[in-house]
């Protein structure tokens, strides 16, 4: 089998250049309210895993099955979470996966690189959490920590310490099997009957191309599949590749993000590393779906503090002052100076599945695409809860949240293209194959039926690995 990589993202100039990154955005309207442009993704070789933030946290059974006392929203997953264990293990395998076990979940049993210890403020915030009855653990991170590490959270890591997409494609390439197309983005799906007969593509400058194929695999982001399978019509598939129920681009699905500044009792020294907690404690609440806490890799001193005073101020009754904004430099340094510095933790609430959450149909999937989401009453009383969680959980410490109106992370969309038994409810199958179509794979969090409780990256990683499985067994 050959495989050919084609990629909107353009290489470096050299080996140990930065990678050319590209911000995309789009139109999102929350709650009827004005259309705003933010940025959801980035477009590089590696795709965003070039500067995400090397979470792999392993999703808990729930999270994939309908449990007795555990209700599954969409009634479980498709794959159960048994067929997925061994993807998971052999992706934790493949990335060498550092941290340590998490005792509140009885499955997770692979073997981890160890990390490097604890800086003093990290060992005190958790020395303080194991005394008051939480289980905190070493966050599970793409992170090597070889020498000279800079964890590089949010950002390229130049010296491939940081796991990504780049490693596993430059070993492909390497075989002489495969080859990469950076540069062009799909354009068209073209269909012929039952099968995927080539992909359009387009680069500035050039015409398109048509690229004859056997077999097509999707793995543009639960965002940017969807675009192109939406903006793919033909006389077959009038309203786009994969939506003659109307499911395509619904049920999208982020994470709601709740940061906060953890301040170590006695000034406590916080160092190296930056990305290093994470707790289950409040994984599941009283049969409700919240999701895990862990630190971000950031440190709440000056900078970020001034930037939390001014997204307050712009959104607050003053913003039409704005010859007061800069005069904000002066409260910043001095709670920096009171205060010290603190960790900037997390907390990571589980989305649920609405039909109404949608991208909205668009004819050229070079454009920004239009997402439409409302916050849903229950999501609301869940986010309550879980700040009030988090709240008793850093009780007795110096703590405040850095955010008070929702926050979508946009990086964790979900859910566009759900795989399913009955192609009336789902657009794709259990192998990830479009209803209906021979050929066409999907390969992201377009799949996800539902958003969990963590990070998508480990789930993404492993759905990826059994589909390649699929596709080989279909040859």
């Amino acid at each position: 089998m050959k495989v050919l990589f084609v990629e909107r993202g353009t290489r470096a100039l050299s080996d140990n250049a930065p990678a050319p990154l590209e911000q995309l955005d789009a139109e999102v309207m929350i709650d009827g309210k004005g259309a705003r442009r933010v940025p959801t993704s980035i477009s590089a070789v590696g795709g965003t895993s070039v500067v995400y933030a090397a979470s792999l946290e392993l999703p808990a059974r729930h999270d994939l099955e309908d449990l007795e006392g555990i209700p599954h929203p969409t009634g479980g997953w498709i794959v159960g979470y048994d067929r997925f264990i061994p993807y998971f293990s052999e992706a934790r395998r493949l990335v060498g996966i550092s941290g340590t076990p998490n005792v509140l979940c009885p499955e997770d049993r692979d073997l981890f690189v160890s990390p490097p210890p604890l800086c003093a403020g990290d060992a005190e915030i958790c020395d303080d959490l194991t005394r008051r009855g939480y289980h905190p653990y070493r966050a599970h991170l793409g992170i090597a920590y070889q020498p000279q590490c800079q964890e590089c959270i949010g950002r390229e890591c130049q010296q491939a310490c940081k796991a990504d997409a780049r490693q596993p494609l430059q070993r492909a390439l390497s075989t002489g099997r495969s080859a990469l197309l950076s540069g062009w983005t799909a354009q068209q799906i073209e269909i012929d009957g039952e099968t995927v007969s080539g992909v359009v593509v387009s680069r500035a400058g050039q015409e398109p191309v048509i690229l004859a194929t056997d077999r097509v695999v999707l793995a543009g982001g639960a965002i940017g599949s969807a675009q192109l399978l939406l903006a793919s019509r033909s006389t077959e598939w009038a309203d786009g590749i994969g939506n003659r129920t109307g499911l395509l681009g619904r049920n999208l699905m982020f994470h709601l993000s709740e940061r906060m500044a953890v301040f170590p009792k006695h000034r406590a020294p916080l160092g190296f590393p930056a990305k290093s907690l994470a707790l289950r404690d409040l994984y599941l609440r009283d049969g409700a779906r919240m999701g895990m806490v862990q630190s971000m890799g950031l440190q709440a001193d000056y900078g970020n503090i001034l930037m939390h005073l001014r997204s307050r101020f712009d959104a607050g009754r003053l913003r039409r002052a704005r010859v007061l904004r800069p005069f904000l430099r002066i409260p910043a340094k001095v709670a920096a100076g009171v205060l010290g510095e603190a960790r900037v933790f997390v907390g990571i609430l589980e989305d649920l599945p609405y039909e109404t959450n949608r991208i909205l149909p668009g004819s050229n999937p070079l454009e920004p695409p239009r997402i439409v989401y409302g916050v849903a009453p229950e999501l609301a009383q869940r986010r309550h809860r879980f700040r009030n969680a988090i709240r008793e959980m850093f009780r007795g410490r110096r703590f405040f949240f850095l955010n008070d109106d929702i926050e979508l992370n946009y990086g964790h969309a979900c859910g566009t293209a759900r795989f399913g038994r009955d192609p009336r409810d789902s657009v794709l199958d259990a192998d990830c194959r479009v209803h209906g179509l021979r050929n066409l794979y999907v390969a992201d969090a377009s799949f996800m039926p539902s958003s969990t409780g963590v990070n998508p990256g480990l789930i993404i990683l492993a759905n990826s690995l059994r589909v390649a499985d699929r596709i080989v067994a279909a040859r």
